[in-house]
């Protein structure tokens, strides 16, 4: 075959395969860079609640919720005021979970049956609330043993995103809590959907932490 040939089709077919393969690789460490892009830019514009908390991986004790719970629940929520709420807000600030198993049920049950009222009063009240305010990212995997996301090489070099904390150890339930959790609940999401197109992620931002029994 002379330089001015065209490949032979089974070369041919070999080499467009490989153009198409890195093309798609390309597309997505794109993909992944604009989301991390579009994450810097958000966090740097946010202008939401400002969240005051630090973090605590370590789930609450149920059984810790139950005398405040108790307490509050003998109040009307009409006459609620800070101080009320105040000793639940200390206990669950931070907090990505609420035990809920043995005997923390208990515990954990009452806080759950005063918890709607309790997240109206601190939607009235910021500074409160940002004591708590978590965020989650729930992974639709259909009962698929998918792949890790290529998380074990997330965040990216240089990046100012905190290390992955998984909710309970649950498999594709991700929390965030503290500053700028909305937006790097955002960068996750964008990383994942860019390795997994069409996946349906399910993002929740709470009042307070979501509880396991």
């Amino acid at each position: 075959m002379t330089p001015n040939e065209n490949p032979q089709p089974k070369t041919r077919i070999k080499f467009e395969k490989l153009v198409e393969r890195n093309r798609k690789e390309k597309t997505i460490q794109e993909e992944i860079d604009e989301a991390y892009q579009a994450w810097c830019i958000a966090a740097d514009k946010d202008a939401d609640l400002k969240c005051t908390a630090v973090q605590n991986d370590e789930p609450l004790q149920g059984k810790l919720l139950l005398e405040p719970a108790t307490k509050l629940s003998n109040k009307p929520p009409s006459l609620w005021n800070e101080d009320d709420v105040m000793p639940i807000a200390k206990l669950i600030s931070g907090r990505i979970a609420i035990d809920g198993t043995g005997d923390n049920s208990e515990g954990a049950w009452a806080f759950a049956m005063i918890s709607h009222e309790f997240n109206l009063f601190l939607d009235k009240h910021d500074e409160i609330r940002g004591l708590i305010d978590p965020t989650y990212v729930v992974a639709d995997v259909g009962g698929q043993n998918l792949p890790n996301f290529q998380l074990n090489r997330y965040p990216p070099p240089g990046s100012p995103i905190n290390a992955l904390t998984q909710y309970s150890d649950s498999k594709y339930i991700w929390a965030f809590n503290g500053a700028g959790g909305i937006n790097r609940a955002q960068h996750l999401v964008g990383w994942i959907q860019a390795l997994v197109p069409g996946i349906r992620l399910f993002v929740f931002s709470t009042n307070s932490p979501a509880q396991y029994f």
